[in-house]
């Protein structure tokens, strides 16, 4: 059973490869259809724009024309004039390269030699019975007529050769290699039939004919340049398809043979039955319409000779109709019961070729992108996209017209297709889209790259190289990535304070999502040039609000890290320092509105805008490290070792004094984080970062009220934790006691207006946070009282403390 399992797929590994190999081919003559007919064509137009220049040109030389001229020279002058009759002539040389190899016969020297051998060297020609008195149905003579003359047969291995003859001389017809068939018929000692088959030759005469032109068939004719130095070719080239066509008729012959004679006189009824495949059908049908054709044209001319009159083969008569173009024949070839036809007519590529050939590839592009539907492309035919793409992006670079939308919908479908598997390739295919698409294209690309920083430059730098526009497209990027998560990330990043009373800051230890994680990354976009910095500064902010906004402080952290060492640019830092001494001028309750709402020549400075961000940026940084110091100190007060008052280990003494240096440490540091870069500083106030409060733009209203609500959830959360900073560390600080009562004067300055924030009510609390500050202060006040009660311990608690 293994073995059995082991052939099978063997075998089946062998079919696939030849599918493969299948369809690489038809991909490959596909390319070889395009650049023969688009050249074809295109020579055809430029031609056609100097019609009217050449006009009278051409009215002289056909004044001067001679008399009279030969079938080629007649021949010629129609294709060169009939663009659709050149298109047929390369079609049908196309489908002869195309054809796929065969094994021809071997070539054998001595005409007929088993049967001469019966019919003479043993006198048995006049015999006509074999022995044992079977009847003899071998030839008596030897002539090329004798099988048909005599209805006998030829020796069997004479009649076997024979038809392997018939078969391969036809076959190179088929690949348009009628010399080769000529020189097997001659190597075969067969000259007659070479020269039945030669009787197609155009008659040529060099003195009646012009230099140069374009043959109508190189094997037949000779090269385009060469002329023949005498007359060659066949005077009465009618007379001669007729006999091909009768000998065509005669169903007594081989029907390679039938099949032969009649794809050299361009019949249809004998080469059908032989076609094997739908490019054997199409090659009959092309090639008697080109016969019909040069027939016709040679009947018409003005020649030297006139062929006489036949009535001898009208009997015979096909049985297909006349076809007249292209469209006709796939009509025809379309309509038949071969199941072999049908199928490769079905074939992908097959429709693309037909397309191609009737100049119709606009309307089969239109078809294409509507059948490509909003599902997108599929592994199965993302090949056959991959070569119209192509065929659209050469035939609009040879300035042929196509539908632009429909070439814009299958170009964007590919891109999305090399985004899958050959990301490196997408900038290449990019700048072909219109201008105005390019941007978002490539944007929409990068969004969804999950790679590393080096891979995300070099993307860029692949952009760059292929004309594109890398900043508008990073800061598009960025935008996207952004906007992708704002709604499904952080629900409650606009209206954090909304979230039915629950409002919790992550741990700076805490592990961020995935989605801000990629958040958090999408800064890189607009960080790999120090030219994008100031629009990486607006995006920065912006995404730390929303981090912020829904307590993801840890994430905001992050982003910050994310930035690159020389992101603050010391240009930001003038702008600001320059803006806040300006300012100082003016009234704070006229700042906001004075700095910024007047109009553009009388503002402070052009770079508000910079500056006003770098300060939020730096008030959203001391947040962060002030939250994660925070974190740092709590965790090192819990580790507060057990000491005895007695203090008589010694060990524990010292745990205690190096545990009480670090807090005292750790204390004096977090204090200022808090207090000084936070409290003390109108944190995210519009004054502090020269907000016009006065502006109707909704971007900028939408920033205030961000800012704004920012402002409620982190006041009060710093005044909190900056009183338990120095509330828990009253008995290895004592002065940090008083430090945590006087908070009540800070809380209480109109200057900086933080009671405003404890005050403002919110679904968290309702009543907002005055209430559980002033239990704080109480608990300060309680503490201070019991250490003067017990400083003084025979006055009252009250008095204690008064002297």
């Amino acid at each position: 059973c293994g073995e059995l399992y082991s052939v099978s797929a063997f075998g089946s590994e062998a079919a696939h490869q030849r599918t493969e190999a299948s369809r690489w081919n038809a991909e490959r003559n596909t390319w070889d259809l395009l650049e023969r007919l688009s050249l074809l064509r295109r020579q055809a137009n430029i031609n056609a724009s100097f019609d009217s220049a050449s006009t009278q040109s051409e009215d002289m030389q056909t004044a001067c024309a001679p008399a009279a001229t030969t079938d080629y020279a007649c021949v010629q002058e129609l294709v060169a004039s009939d663009a659709l009759l050149a298109e047929y002539v390369e079609v049908r040389r196309w489908l002869e390269d195309t054809a796929p190899e065969f094994q021809p016969v071997e070539t054998r020297k001595g005409y007929r030699f088993y049967t001469r051998r019966c019919t003479g060297e043993h006198g048995m020609r006049a015999s006509s019975d074999a022995p044992g008195g079977k009847p003899n149905r071998i030839v008596t003579e030897t002539d090329p007529d004798a099988a048909s003359r005599q209805r006998r047969e030829l020796a069997h291995a004479d009649a076997e050769y024979e038809a392997g003859l018939l078969r391969t001389l036809y076959e190179y017809v088929r690949r348009g290699r009628v010399g080769n068939a000529m020189d097997l018929c001659a190597e075969s000692d067969e000259p007659w039939r070479a020269a039945s088959i030669k009787g197609g030759l155009l008659w040529r005469d060099p003195q009646l004919e012009p230099d140069g032109g374009m043959a109508v068939d190189s094997d037949e004719n000779g090269p385009a340049d060469m002329q023949p130095a005498h007359t060659a070719g066949n005077v009465n080239r009618r007379l001669w398809k007729h006999a091909c066509a009768a000998l065509a008729h005669d169903e007594g012959n081989d029907s390679y043979e039938r099949a032969l004679y009649a794809a050299l006189s361009g019949r249809l009824d004998e080469v059908v039955p032989v076609c094997e495949s739908w490019a054997d059908a199409v090659w009959a049908h092309v090639n008697s319409m080109i016969e019909t054709r040069i027939e016709s044209s040679i009947c018409d001319g003005n020649q030297l000779y006139a062929a006489a009159p036949t009535q001898s083969f009208g009997h015979i008569q096909s049985r297909y109709p006349p076809v007249d173009n292209m469209q006709q024949v796939f009509g025809v070839v379309a309509s038949h019961d071969s199941d072999a036809w049908q199928t490769e007519a079905r074939e992908p590529l097959c429709w693309l070729q037909q397309a191609l050939i009737t100049d119709s590839f606009p309307a089969y592009l239109d078809d294409y992108a509507r059948r490509l539907g909003p599902s997108g492309v599929d592994d199965g035919s993302s090949e056959l996209l991959r070569v119209v793409v192509h065929v659209a992006l050469y035939l609009r670079q040879l300035e042929f017209a196509l539908p632009a939308d429909a070439a814009r919908v299958v170009l964007e479908a590919y891109i999305d297709v090399l985004a899958q598997n050959h990301r490196e390739l997408v900038a290449a295919y990019v700048p072909y889209l219109p201008v105005e698409a390019q941007t978002e294209a490539y944007a929409q690309f990068l969004s969804q790259q999950q790679g590393t920083r080096a891979e995300r430059v070099q993307l860029l730098e692949l952009a760059e190289q292929h004309g594109l526009d890398t900043e508008a497209i990073s800061k598009r990027t960025v935008d996207l990535v952004i906007d992708r998560h704002a709604s499904s990330e952080l629900p409650g990043s606009s209206h954090a304070d909304q979230e039915q009373g629950r409002f919790a800051l992550a741990e700076p230890a805490e592990a961020i999502s995935a989605g801000e994680l990629e958040q958090v990354r999408a800064i890189e976009w607009v960080t790999n040039s120090p030219g994008l910095y100031e629009h990486a500064l607006v995006v920065t902010c912006t995404l730390a609000r929303r981090f912020l906004l829904g307590g993801r402080t840890n994430a905001a952290a992050q982003l910050f890290n994310a930035l690159p060492p020389d992101f603050v640019q010391p240009l930001w830092v003038e702008k600001a320092q320059s803006i806040a001494r300006r300012s100082s001028d003016v009234m704070p309750e006229q700042l906001g509105r004075s700095a910024l709402g007047q109009p553009p020549h009388e503002r402070l400075d052009v770079g508000c805008t910079v500056a006003s961000h770098f300060q939020e940026y730096i008030h959203m940084l001391s947040l962060c490290d002030a939250l994660a110091f925070y974190a740092t100190w709590a965790e090192m007060l819990s580790k507060r070792p057990a000491a005895d008052a007695q203090g008589q280990c010694t060990r524990q003494q010292m745990q205690w004094l190096e545990w009480k240096q670090s807090i005292v440490h750790a204390t004096d540091h977090a204090e200022p984080m808090f207090r000084a870069r936070m409290l003390d500083t109108d944190w995210l106030g519009t004054q502090s970062l020269f907000i016009d409060t006065a502006t109707t733009d909704s971007q900028a209203q939408q920033r205030i009220g961000e800012l704004a609500r920012l402002r409620r959830l982190y006041i009060p959360e710093s005044v909190f934790r900056l009183h338990a900073i120095l509330f828990d560390t009253r008995d290895v600080v004592p002065q940090n006691l008083q430090r945590s009562l006087d908070l009540a004067q800070l809380v209480a300055s109109d200057s900086l207006g933080i009671y405003r924030q404890l005050a403002a009510p919110s679904p968290a609390h309702p009543s907002g946070c005055l209430p559980a500050f002033i239990r704080l202060m109480r608990q300060s006040a309680g503490a201070v009282l019991q250490i003067q009660q017990a400083s003084q311990p025979g006055k009252p608690p009250l008095l204690a403390g008064v002297s």
